[in-house]
């Protein structure tokens, strides 16, 4: 008996399994364009800028809400991509690159001069939605970090109404807004394996991202120069969750990207009606949130 006519088989298999592995590729080039796309907007709210308007509600009696909406809309080019990384496990890309600036036309219209500044971002993708909750905390802390930086700059516009019946409180409505065009504001540091890297996760998964900024003008939405008087370098941290507020929902932070974001908040017992207080000589200080 011949074995020749294996050999064609053979081949016809390798074939196969080779056309079967190019087409499990598509997941990742759509991940990968996917984080390209990010990338290119944060760079564009970074260095042309964006328009937002935020509004509270945290009074007593009434239902607690917080919305920011954000705008950026620009034509762009010569944005470089320097490195995309991927993990096939999770399918999330990672994108990191940047800009050299000369001339532009920011969100307020007015046309600014820059020397050859270089202006790096970065940008996150994936087609799998179980890896989406921990990109949407990322998105939703820079946001957070958008509207911290506008209240900085312009302030709150805080409105209070509080009604007491019988020394009970019955009605009590604590609100403000902030509404501001900035350009400028860039996340320090962006680049993955920077130790001092502006974004990322804490152990409990929420997100926190650093936004940094000049703040040499802005104007608020009416068009109105406002002059800011404080320190040059404006540094604010925002701060985002999951959907399902939990750190193991299959999200894709690993343990590389986990750090303390060094949020300002301390864990104590502060001694509420129904609460257990404090043991005697024990230290009432709290320790920093991790």
């Amino acid at each position: 008996m011949r074995a020749f006519p294996a050999l064609p088989l053979v081949l016809a298999l390798a074939l196969f399994a080779s056309s079967t592995a190019m087409a499990q590729g598509n997941k990742q080039i759509m991940s990968e364009r996917m984080a390209q796309q990010d990338l290119k907007r944060n760079i564009v709210e970074a260095v042309i800028g964006f328009k937002l308007k935020s509004e509270t509600e945290f009074g007593f009696t009434e239902a607690s809400q917080y919305n920011v909406d954000t705008r950026a809309a620009s034509v762009i080019k010569d944005i470089t991509v320097d490195k995309t990384i991927y993990d096939p496990e999770k399918d999330v890309a990672f994108c990191f690159g940047h800009i050299v600036l000369t001339n532009l036309v920011n969100v307020m219209g007015e046309k600014v001069k820059f020397n050859d500044v270089r202006v790096e971002g970065f940008g996150f993708g994936t087609m799998t939605e179980g890896s989406r909750p921990p990109l949407r905390a990322l998105r939703a802390a820079l946001v957070n970090a958008q509207d911290q930086m506008a209240a900085a700059l312009v302030g709150d516009n805080v409105l209070s109404r509080t009604r007491t019946d019988n020394f009970i409180l019955s009605d009590d409505s604590n609100r403000s807004k902030v509404c501001a065009a900035v350009y400028g504001a860039y996340v320090p540091h962006p680049a993955l394996n920077d130790p001092d890297r502006g974004w990322g996760w804490d152990e409990s998964g929420n997100a926190y991202v650093y936004l940094e900024m000049d703040a040499r003008k802005v104007k608020d939405v009416l068009g109105d120069l406002l002059v800011y008087q404080q320190e040059n370098i404006i540094k604010v941290m925002g701060r985002g969750a999951q959907k399902d507020d939990s750190a193991n929902s299959g999200g894709a932070a690993g343990s590389d990207l986990v750090r303390d974001p060094g949020s300002k908040t301390q864990y104590m017992d502060l001694g509420m009606p129904g609460a257990r207080p404090p043991q005697p000589g024990q230290d009432p200080s709290g320790k920093p949130a991790q």
